[in-house]
């Protein structure tokens, strides 16, 4: 390891930061959770530029090959909001931070934009803003572009564009060879490559640039509303109605959700955008009308204001964990859940600061229709038609001493929820990556899974980035 980091730091002179320098401290405490920010690299290599990237994958490989494969280990970084520990960080080996490759740059006509895997959101979103333009991405401004996409990525335009990974035309991606390639759809060469990307997370190379298709877009309609817990009945019932609607609103984007802050009390959160300025749209009335509400921020706004005001929820620095489970929409689930994290706030209560919330998002039939994506990893398409409803727990707490035990109550949770969706036959087969806790299995055991080894055999065939990247979802 110590030859490794020489070397890089001899190849990429002011690039590599070891424990010492205010560098490697400033970007430990930019991650989101405290889990990943105590963890300790040998090394931090910061690059600027795709060229850097490759003489970082070169070195890492060559010094793989020498002591053995995966035994120089790495992580790759974007924006560094995963939660779980390792999952873009790595003990006493070598983080690649790539927020400085964040370049964002339009074509001549506006029609595309290209943008560096290490931009935040908040970013892009001040690039685009003034324009009139917009792309699917985050829903909070620190989130990074390039865990975002490579995840597969549900957006406030789920519903008008499919996921986030629908819109990008192509991918530059750095390979195990040292190759720099771009990946597009219907290329000859990488299209297959491109396919696999889609969702696909670190498991072929490092991607250093995305470009993605912009379409017009002026302020938004949106905020959130919060009501008692005691609401639960309506809210419940106006979800199911909302997800089971065969005329679902492709302009709107609700995230429904019912939590305990040991600070704050209980309650239900309603976070809803309407994509057009348009005041309390028909689709979201069941849930304005609700009352009492205690807080309410819907107004005219526009995307960077919006996600700015998302960023006001979610406190850096904190243990958090974020896990999830999907299946297709019932309302006796819906309840079940309900009463599973109700009974799990008693064993949760009494830890320091904790936040206990679980969410609800929608994927309509529309969204699938216009996501290429979940067409292609959803297997249970074809012999079901209705909504399908991602169901997210989050945690906070303070204390680090109290992390293995709220990770087990919440593992607990997502697994007695499967079971009763299995039970009744409401299984999709698919789980978004982006809100996975380690161990799930996100890319199941079918075709998929297996079409995917076939192309990290392809594009990776040491399995560098299965075997020296321990973060992030494995195939092997």
């Amino acid at each position: 390891m110590e030859k490794c980091i020489s070397d890089l730091s001899q190849a990429l002179p002011g690039r590599v930061f070891q424990p010492e320098a205010k560098e490697y401290k400033e970007s430990l405490s930019s991650y989101f959770s405290a889990q990943e920010s105590t963890i300790k690299p040998a090394c931090i290599v910061c690059p600027q530029i795709t060229a850097d990237v490759v003489t970082i994958v070169s070195h890492l490989v060559r010094a793989n090959q020498l002591q053995g494969i995966g035994s120089c280990k790495f992580a790759i970084r974007s924006g560094g909001h995963a939660c779980f520990a390792g999952s873009a960080n790595t003990l006493n080996g070598i983080t690649i931070d790539l927020r400085g490759i964040n370049l964002i740059k339009l074509s001549e006509d506006l029609s595309q934009v290209s943008i560096g895997t290490g931009a935040s959101w908040g970013e892009v979103y001040r690039t685009l803003d003034p324009l009139g333009l917009a792309i699917p991405g985050g829903r909070q401004s620190q989130v990074g572009v390039g865990g975002l996409t490579l995840g597969g990525g549900l957006s406030h335009f789920s519903g008008y564009a499919g996921l986030v990974c629908d819109a990008v035309t192509e991918y530059e991606v750095v390979l195990a060879s040292g190759n720099t390639v771009l990946a597009t759809e219907n290329d000859p060469d990488y299209g297959d490559l491109f396919r696999a990307l889609r969702g696909g997370s670190n498991n072929f190379g490092i991607v250093t640039r995305f470009t993605f298709s912009t379409f017009p877009q002026g302020r938004l309609w949106g905020g959130t509303l919060i009501y008692p817990l005691e609401t639960k009945d309506q809210q419940l019932q106006a979800f199911y109605k909302y997800c089971s609607s065969p005329a679902c609103d492709p302009n709107v984007s609700l995230i429904h959700s019912f939590g305990m802050s040991a600070e704050k009390g209980s309650g239900f959160v309603n976070s809803i955008v309407h994509i057009k300025p348009e005041s309390e749209p028909t689709a979201i009335k069941p849930f304005t009308s609700l009352r009492p509400t205690y807080l309410n921020t819907l107004r005219e706004l526009s995307l960077t204001e919006l996600t700015t005001e998302q960023d006001s929820f979610n406190e850096n620095g904190l243990c958090q964990i974020m896990i999830a489970t999907t299946s297709y929409i019932d309302l006796p689930l819906l309840y079940h859940t309900y009463d599973l994290w109700h009974n799990s706030c008693e064993s949760v209560k009494n830890y320091a600061g904790i936040v206990w919330s679980m969410s609800f998002q929608l994927i309509s039939p529309t969204v699938i229709a216009h996501s290429p994506f979940l067409q292609d990893v959803i297997p249970t398409l074809s012999t079901h038609s209705e909504s399908i409803v991602v169901a997210q727990l989050t945690g906070t707490w303070k204390n680090p001493n109290d992390t293995a035990a709220l990770e087990a109550i919440a593992i607990k949770l997502i697994d007695d929820i499967e079971i009763a969706t299995q039970k009744n036959g409401l299984e999709t087969g698919y789980l978004y990556l982006n809100y996975a806790h380690a161990g799930q299995n996100v890319f199941g055991e079918g075709e998929r899974k297996a079409w995917l080894r076939k192309m990290s055999r392809k594009y990776d065939p040491e399995g560098i980035f299965q075997y020296c990247v321990p973060g992030g979802f494995k195939l092997f």
